[in-house]
């Protein structure tokens, strides 16, 4: 008897551990890059190591526990590093010797999730929808050669203390709603906080602390066969402490893929009063060469409707082989214009031309 029971707390503790796992993974992305920057005031050479043109180095933890009844408890931590920068050594970046730093406060998406039949809800610092949309109009997603928080308009990633809410798909469609959290940790603003001070009474306020504005951000968005297309909708409202207007952004894309060619096009507006008002579009396309090797390119436009007039333009163009599942090589080169600059400290053109190496784990 004695014998059953330890075989049958074995078998429990054995089924326990078969319902949640923790796994990790990862990415490390350099590349060796060449650029030519243009000012007003003449022209600069570069040849340097860049981190994360194709994808983004990382350590990533990720755990996922059934709770039985079709429900799942998940949670997902990124720490983002920098591949080129020993953390003792200098960056070599500033006469001081600034130092990089490895892991520990690279930032990343980070969020403790509930998923079931319902769909999913992630409360932290969880990817946005419009990321979903921005990063969909183009091959390069986030990164160079892809137009992001430029010819793309401002771009989003995440927002703190968020919620994310995911539906499941129908038919191939799903939306996704987003909201941050209006917040002023310190309520009561420095007149308070001095009140406070000098009546010798104790406090917790160390410092002044600006509002944070409530994010809402909404997408849908459709997957299904050949075709895919999404829309979304970021909204951040106003502010009294500092004061800020609310900016709207309207992100679209659809992507066709044809066999021998996938197409894509992509749209924005946004809208902040005083300080943004453009329209963009661009046009990509990702062509197949063989199993292993494909063509990326990406043409952007930016349209500025401000006095100041300052239009953007991208043209990218790349090579992706991919040697494995884990890991692929890559070449890319980006030509990047901005009009009607005035400082002499702004750059007119960056034209850029890189290879690199991505791996993961």
């Amino acid at each position: 008897m004695k014998k059953s029971l330890i075989a049958l707390a074995a078998l429990a503790a054995t089924s326990a551990f078969a319902q949640s796992s923790v796994t990790v993974s990862g990415t490390f992305d350099p590349s060796i890059a060449t650029s030519s920057t243009t000012y007003n005031g003449g022209k600069v050479n570069n040849n340097f190591i860049r981190n994360n043109s194709q994808g983004t180095s990382q350590i990533t933890f990720r755990g996922v526990e059934d709770l039985g009844g079709g429900l799942k408890a998940s949670f997902l931590f990124e720490n983002d590093f920098d591949t080129r920068y020993d953390a003792n050594g200098p960056m070599g970046n500033t006469a001081a010797g600034s130092k990089g730093v490895n892991i520990g406060s690279g930032g990343g998406e980070q969020f403790l999730a509930l998923e079931g039949g319902f769909g999913k809800v992630q409360l932290g610092a969880a990817n946005t929808p419009t990321l979903t949309a921005q990063a969909s109009r183009q091959p390069f997603s986030t990164k160079i050669g892809g137009g992001f928080n430029g010819v793309t308009g401002t771009g989003h990633v995440r927002s703190n203390n968020s919620v994310v809410y995911t539906s499941p798909a129908f038919s191939g469609f799903n939306v996704a709603v987003g909201y941050g959290f209006n917040q002023n940790a310190n309520a009561f603003g420095a007149a308070a906080l001095a009140a406070e001070t000098n009546s010798g009474q104790a406090t917790t306020q160390t410092s002044t602390v600006a509002e944070m504005a409530s994010i809402t951000d909404i997408g849908a968005f459709y997957a299904n066969g050949p075709v895919s297309a999404g829309v979304s909708m970021w909204t951040t409202a106003s502010t009294a402490v500092p004061a800020s207007v609310k900016t709207e952004q309207t992100n679209a894309f659809v992507s066709y893929d044809l066999g021998v060619a996938r197409l894509i096009a992509g749209y924005h507006t946004e809208k902040k009063v005083g300080s943004i008002d453009a329209t963009g579009y661009n046009l990509a396309a990702v062509v197949p060469l063989s199993a292993s090797l494909n063509l990326l390119a990406n043409y952007g436009q930016l349209d500025s409707k401000l006095t100041t007039n300052l239009d953007k333009k991208i043209t990218a163009i790349g090579l992706k082989y991919s040697m494995s599942k884990m890991t692929s090589v890559y070449a890319r080169y980006v030509d990047e214009k901005n009009d009607n600059v005035t400082s002499a400290t702004s750059a007119k053109s960056v034209q850029t031309t890189l290879v690199g190496m991505q791996t993961n784990f």
